[in-house]
């Protein structure tokens, strides 16, 4: 019976980096790559700093690893951000590995980013993937989206 795949499932602001694109006031894109992984650091248009937080650069790099090596994961993003088209900029400009950005990671096509639920979001994945929602694991640094998307299974 072959392996069933798995699903990373993460929040962007405040759960990968800081800070929230909201608090890109007078500023956002384009962003300006200042430092290269390990310690990811982009600024915005009014100089302001926005960084991948904690281990985050090598978790990412870790699953890209797993995946290369053929394992059954997949990783995905699960965004309510006001500018999308920022978050989707940063994904594209935060390295996690050499020559490997975190949109390398997650591709475009499971990058839910917009308004509404975390269990919207998570509807989309499962259709997009076909995995199972006991067979996904969600990084948020908002309970309270934890608890709405558990109740999926």
């Amino acid at each position: 019976m072959p392996t069933q795949k798995s699903l990373i499932v993460f929040d962007l602001d405040a759960c990968c980096w800081m800070p929230e694109m909201y608090q890109l006031w007078g500023g956002g894109a384009p962003f300006k790559q200042v430092t290269a992984a390990p310690n990811n650091v982009l600024t915005d248009t009014s100089g302001t700093r926005c960084r991948l937080l904690g281990d985050v650069a090598a978790c990412w790099a870790a699953c890209h690893s797993r995946m290369q090596a053929g394992e059954p994961l997949l990783v995905g993003v699960a965004s309510r951000s006001d500018e999308p088209a920022w978050a989707r900029e940063c994904l594209n400009k935060f390295m996690v590995a050499e020559g490997v950005s975190m949109m390398d990671v997650v591709g475009e096509e499971l990058c839910e980013i917009y308004k509404g639920s975390k269990r919207q979001h998570f509807a989309a994945l499962q259709q997009k993937t076909g995995i199972p929602y006991s067979r996904m694991c969600f990084f948020d640094d908002d309970t309270a989206n934890i608890r709405d998307v558990s109740t999926l299974g």
